[in-house]
């Protein structure tokens, strides 16, 4: 399995094609599957990561954005997803070349193609409801810029990483999953989305 390797956002090609963001009045959903990423796991996953000074959340299940805008997502006690959430690009490039080429011992590459998507906006509890049995309301209440929970669950039939966030509008749960779902994934989310706030416009 290799890693993926990250490219400049202008050259990245979303699952979804040129749907990259819809709206209505009450929830906005972005495509943010540009964003450079890579996954690795192993016994010694953990201090690779803290050695190239990342922020590594030292609980599974949880995230930690460091001040340079790299998020570090634990995904179970020794898997973890890199991303350039906020800034932090040329790091992650950097990062996932070396450790498709020369990967540390006991460091293990996990391909991270994932479509990526964000809910944001009044009506994200009520659309929450209705395709998941999770209750991400107190998340979302409670979610903060630079931490937090990982939720790995199923929405609509398809399995998640979900990632609630405080953002510049307010909480938004950021999603990752398998990008040959894209297509069923993003017309249900505006099907669905369609009944709380109305009709999307692009």
């Amino acid at each position: 399995m290799s890693v993926m390797h990250p490219q400049a956002p202008s050259a990245r090609r979303s699952p979804l094609g040129d749907a990259s963001a819809r709206a209505n009045a009450q929830l906005r959903f972005e495509d943010l599957s540009w964003r450079a990423r890579f996954g690795c796991k192993g016994p010694g996953a953990q201090a690779w990561l803290a050695e190239l000074g990342l922020s590594v959340p030292p609980q599974p299940n949880s995230a930690a954005l460091d001040e340079r805008g790299v998020l570090v997502a634990r995904l179970a006690t020794s898997e973890f997803l890199i991303e350039a959430v906020d800034g932090g690009f040329e790091q992650i490039v950097a990062t996932a070349q070396k450790l498709q080429s020369t990967p540390p011992a006991q460091v293990y590459p996990v391909a991270r193609q994932d479509l990526v998507l964000s809910i944001e906006g009044p009506g994200s509890n009520t659309l929450l409801r209705q395709i998941c049995s999770v209750d991400f309301a107190p998340l979302l209440q409670h979610s903060r810029v630079d931490s937090g929970p990982i939720v790995l669950t199923s929405m609509i039939g398809v399995g998640v990483v979900a990632w609630p966030r405080l953002g510049q509008r307010g909480a938004t749960l950021t999603l990752w999953l398998d990008p040959s779902f894209a297509h069923y994934f993003w017309t249900t989310l505006l099907e669905v989305g369609s009944g709380v706030g109305g009709d999307f416009s692009k």
